[in-house]
């Protein structure tokens, strides 16, 4: 398959749509967690388990179904996924119970996977030269999905009811179903003749054996803690004094963080002229850097504003670098590799989401931006104790 063929900016930027559409299902009910909350008869700390649920869920999916790209047609698999996903957004609109809500959340973002079935699929086919610019892309619509997915969800609950958004987004996952066949070309999978569960298990040898692996995964996991704990407590923090805002406002503060995407294919130049170790680096301190600043000012608008686009900027640094790391390690293995961090990374969030409620109804805001920091700080250790002993190893990816 040649790159210059079906890596042109119109393929990549329609399978970026798509990745950004799908993995919105995981992330929009952050901003309707106050809505629940009135229409429901529950506190804050209740919502988060439907946060926790759908990236508990979403790390599930990715455990158990992203594997498969290492033996199924990727077309066939997105497709089948595309429809479970509609079916259970229509099932959601009829929840009336949290514990209602949150399990069907949970198999909604089971079924969620796609982008990460997709993301070794077309790392394998990219060049090597290429690899981080194909990813930063798909990066790219990942992170618009997860932040604009919040204003529109704060929208539709504002002015049709928190139900809507569910209509609308199992609309949205039926079309996709049927367009993705005009975007994605459709190929045949690598067919590694291993069953299903030696596929499984295999990744525990991967895990073991693959340094750079764990610490992707370790980097990975303490990021995307840290911007869970974030967003899914940010819209209680607009909502309450000095701030007072709506569900559409609060939807709308998240599109402050889109902008940060348009320095995601940035992301993936700097990453090959830099490598990953530097780009790490920067991704840590940034996050650091928003965290502190939240703390000092959490009042402030405009800083608020300034750290969810730091850390929107700092996710996507780290995410770019650690899967370019780990997708040059085996390429017979890529869906096995970007399974085992996708699972390390959303369990991190889930941590992250659910310490993150917990900490909002114990230390407000204090308590959460700690966590964050926390989270950041960690990763910065691990990332120097590693560097030091086999900064030769590490500088080559």
């Amino acid at each position: 398959m040649s790159s210059n063929t079906h890596f042109t900016p119109l393929i990549l930027a329609g399978i970026a749509a798509l990745c950004g559409l799908s993995v919105a299902n995981v992330y929009f009910n952050q901003a309707l967690l106050p809505v629940f909350a009135g229409a429901m008869s529950i506190d804050a700390g209740q919502t988060s388990w439907i946060a926790t649920a759908s990236q508990m869920g979403y790390a599930l999916g990715i455990l158990l179904i992203v594997p498969l790209g290492d033996r199924v047609a990727p077309l066939r698999l997105c497709r089948v996924l595309l429809a479970w996903t509609a079916a259970m957004l229509l099932l959601a609109s009829q929840a009336t119970q949290l514990s209602f809500l949150a399990g069907v959340s949970f198999l909604i973002c089971m079924g969620t996977c796609i982008p990460q079935v997709l993301l070794p699929y077309l790392a394998g086919l990219a060049t090597a030269g290429e690899r981080s610019r194909v990813i930063a892309w798909i990066q790219t619509g990942l992170v618009i999905g997860i932040l604009l997915s919040r204003a529109i969800a704060g929208w539709l609950a504002d002015h049709l009811g928190w139900h809507s958004v569910y209509w609308v987004a199992a609309c949205v996952m039926a079309l996709c179903a049927l367009v993705l066949p005009r975007i994605l070309p459709q190929r045949h999978a690598p067919g590694i003749p291993v069953a299903y569960g030696r596929l499984l298990s295999s990744m525990l040898h991967l895990f073991w054996h693959e340094p750079l692996l764990r610490l992707s995964c370790a980097l990975g996991a303490a990021v995307f803690a840290a911007f869970s704990a974030f967003w899914s407590v940010i819209a209680f923090k607009l909502m309450g004094p000095p701030h007072n805002m709506n569900a559409t406002e609060v939807g709308l503060f998240s599109l402050w963080g889109a902008l940060a995407t348009l320095l995601t294919p940035a992301a993936g130049k700097l990453c090959e002229r830099f490598g990953t170790v530097a780009i790490s680096l920067a991704s840590i301190a940034l996050c650091c850097l928003s965290f502190v600043l939240s703390m000092a000012w959490a009042n402030l608008f405009i800083v608020l504003l300034a750290c969810a686009n730091l850390l929107s900027f700092a996710l996507q640094l780290g995410q770019v670098a650690n899967q370019t790391r780990i997708f040059s390690l085996s390429p017979e293995s890529r869906s096995r590799l970007n399974t085992v961090y996708m699972v390390c990374n959303f369990c991190g969030g889930a941590f992250g989401s659910a310490l993150g409620g917990y900490l909002w109804l114990r230390f407000g805001w204090t308590g959460c931006a700690t966590l964050g920091l926390l989270c950041a700080v960690l990763a910065m250790v691990a990332l120097l104790a590693i560097l030091r002993p086999r900064s030769k190893q590490l500088s080559v990816v």
